[in-house]
């Protein structure tokens, strides 16, 4: 009686993982989740005052438009032009109730039952899952250190490109780390361009790099051609229970993703979006403050790796680290070990893909001196 689809589908870490943590906690024991990328900063007052101001507009409990209120997607406009040098349009933008939601349904958007989906490995579970979900086929091309974790278009065989009308990409890259260049973008836009496939970024870590970086979009190269990307407001401005995020990008993908999307939900509520415009309204230097914390907590993080003798991933972005299993471990036996031995929660590298066997990720989520705290406490490994 269950959707045969659902047996392709392992369940998601993360709710599996939340057993786990429950568990270890209730026999007293003292934890640090270092697992989920759910940051721990407070949110700016002006987020949470945009709530209040929305509770207060007349009709605020009322649908909202389908792709959301005019007065956020101006402020989007406004930002990718300041931001990204990109001038946009109402009509290439949609509002999202969280861009994980935007992913899954722009594959019913764009592809048919039994094409491909081009993806990476490793990579966030849910372009994967969400292609089987639609009776779609993930092709997963495997993203290898030696390439900075960029994806290798060459690999991929002719006849997975003829049947596959997306490919996913995600820079900043979750789980590794990595970013992408304007070579490296420009590449996939041509590559996409000639075999008439459709180029998706999943830009979530947009505005998580370094301190004193510039951050890039995929539309600073792809303007004008058929590419989507999307955007969120979880990383950036704190707000993961919130679920607003956006799609930018190509109008006609826009107009098709709106189609989907009108069917099966009725956008985010009113309030909500009203927080996003405060949200981006706020000053590029709290945005830089955020980067700061990160930047330290990953200097932090990598000089305590190295006293531990755990090699990871020296030119990450986000706010994860991708690290290398100490020699004579599984996967499974190290994570297991961090937890049951040193009360650390961390995320095994095979949770993202099968190519993430010998590695696992630490969010830097928690405050310095958790990190510290716990860090220290593990043992040498040779």
């Amino acid at each position: 009686m269950i959707n045969n689809r659902l047996s392709n589908i392992k369940e998601y870490h993360f709710k599996s993982l939340e057993k786990i943590k429950e568990e270890v906690t209730s026999r007293g024991y003292e934890v640090i989740d270092l697992g989920i990328g759910d940051p721990d900063l407070r949110v700016h007052e002006s987020i949470i005052n945009g709530i209040i101001e929305g509770l207060k507009i007349d009709g605020f409990n009322n649908y909202p438009p389908y792709d959301g209120i005019v007065n956020l997607k101006k402020e989007i406009i406004k930002y990718y032009r300041e931001v990204f040098s990109v001038c946009l349009t109402l009509d290439e933008i949609i509002i999202l109730i969280g861009s994980k939601e935007g992913i899954s349904n722009l594959i019913p958007a764009i592809c048919s039952i039994g094409d491909y989906v081009i993806v990476p490995d490793p990579a966030y579970p849910v372009y994967e899952a969400c292609s089987y979900l639609w009776g779609c086929i993930p092709y997963k091309v495997v993203i290898k250190e030696k390439n900075n974790f960029q994806m290798d278009f060459n690999v991929i065989p002719e006849k997975i490109i003829e049947n596959s009308k997306l490919i996913i990409i995600n820079y900043p890259n979750n789980p590794t780390g990595a970013i992408a260049d304007e070579a490296f973008y420009k590449n996939a836009i041509d590559f996409c361009w000639k075999n008439n496939i459709i180029l998706c970024n999943d830009g979530a870590y947009n505005e998580i790099v370094k301190e004193k970086e510039n951050p890039i979009s995929l539309l600073q190269y792809g303007k004008g051609k058929k590419v989507i990307e999307f955007g969120s407001f979880s990383k950036t401005f704190n707000m993961t229970g919130f679920r607003v995020g956006f799609a930018v990008g190509d109008r006609e993908i826009i107009k098709s993703l709106l189609k989907v999307k009108s069917n099966v939900d009725s956008s985010q509520f009113k309030p909500i979006q009203q927080a996003a415009i405060n949200a981006l309204k706020i000053n590029r230097e709290y945005i830089k403050s955020i980067r700061r914390i990160y930047d330290e907590r990953r200097r932090i993080t990598e000089e305590i790796l190295k006293e531990k003798n755990i090699q990871f991933y020296n030119h990450s972005r986000s706010f994860y680290l991708w690290c290398k299993i100490p020699k004579g471990y599984t996967t499974e036996e190290f994570c297991l070990e961090l937890l049951l031995n040193f009360g650390i929660i961390v995320t095994p590298g095979n949770a993202f893909g099968d190519s993430g066997e010998g590695y696992f990720r630490i969010s830097l989520t928690k405050d310095k001196d958790h990190i510290i705290k716990f860090l220290k406490a593990i043992k040498v490994y040779n």
